[in-house]
């Protein structure tokens, strides 16, 4: 593991000419499902199961502090603007829109984020 903190890049889904940037959206407003083997980092075991609006524990300000061992939903997330689905253009990213697409629901956010205590 490299240990520098790193930003998602859909492993392989993202349209060509995006990327995440400095958004990190995903890690902190959606929920992660408790589920053996996706929802746990690769290399302990640890499941990093999270209800909607708290930021994971392992997000950095730069990005995942994790990254090589990120658990399964992390690796295959991709939201739909970074894919280039119907509706959200270049100029629609999470960031500028307050809006992040997940397979078709689009989720608005306004409220803050809530940082998990440790």
């Amino acid at each position: 593991m490299s240990g520098i903190p790193r930003r998602n890049t859909g492993d392989g889904l993202a349209k060509k000419g995006r990327s995440c940037g400095t958004c990190t959206l995903c890690c902190t407003y959606l929920e992660i499902e408790s589920k053996p083997g996706f929802s746990t980092r690769l290399d302990t075991g640890e499941d990093l199961a999270k209800p909607s609006g708290i930021s994971c524990p392992y997000l950095g300000p730069r990005g995942c502090t994790i990254y090589d061992a990120r658990p399964l939903v992390c690796r295959q997330f991709a939201c739909d603007w970074l894919m280039g689905q119907k509706g959200f253009g270049p100029e629609d990213s999470p960031l500028r829109t307050g809006v992040i697409g997940v397979r078709g629901v689009n989720w608005h956010y306004t409220k803050p984020i809530t940082p998990r205590s440790a």
